[in-house]
């Protein structure tokens, strides 16, 4: 009866309706194996991960992790400058000694004498000069002086002609004055000294 043919195939047991199934899902893959053995075509193939696009995606992030850094050094700086050659060393010395302004004459008395009588009129003297310093000229000033205190009673000035260093040089003068007359008029037979210094 129709009734009862209902009830047996309610009643029939779960794995063989699952065996049912996986018989299905297994003929279409067999069709779709025959398919693509017959036509290359390939319906699965939108549906699955392409290889190609997992290694090209791979590739890049390889690449970047296995690239070696490469540092740049830059060499040190050495503040240590050139050694001047003799030439540049001696350089300032010669300027310098070229600047130097000539050294500055030094008369120094050698000696010093009467040149003829010393009275109420006047008094000539004169004296050698020695040039210890540059060349150059200077001046001297010879003195009358009382025969017992540094005081002169009269007084001359010369000037020294141009003389070179350790030359030497001779230059005389007459003193007289109203000072020495008076000494000579009331000091009969007086006595006076000579003195000289010179100048550059």
């Amino acid at each position: 009866m129709p009734g009862d043919e209902s009830k047996k195939t309610d009643d029939e047991p779960d794995y063989k309706k699952w065996g049912v199934i996986v018989g299905t899902i297994s003929g279409v893959f067999a069709i779709l194996a025959a398919v693509n053995t017959l036509t290359g075509f390939n319906p699965l193939k939108g549906l699955a991960p392409s290889p190609t696009s997992q290694t090209s995606a791979s590739r890049p992030l390889a690449v970047a992790t296995s690239a070696p850094r490469t540092t740049r050094t830059t060499p040190a700086r050495t503040t240590r400058e050139p050694a001047r050659t003799t030439d540049e060393a001696e350089a300032p010395t010669t300027r310098a000694a070229r600047t130097t302004p000539p050294a500055r004459p030094d008369f120094q008395v050698r000696s010093s004498q009467w040149n003829g009588p010393c009275d109420d009129k006047a008094c000539s003297m004169s004296a050698v000069f020695r040039n210890n310093g540059g060349t150059g000229s200077g001046t001297a000033t010879f003195f009358v002086l009382w025969p017992d205190k540094f005081s002169y009673l009269a007084q001359c000035s010369v000037v020294l002609p141009r003389t070179g260093e350790n030359d030497f040089t001779s230059a005389g003068c007459v003193a007289s004055s109203a000072q020495l007359q008076n000494y000579f008029r009331t000091h009969r037979g007086g006595t006076v000294r000579l003195y000289v210094k010179a100048e550059s």
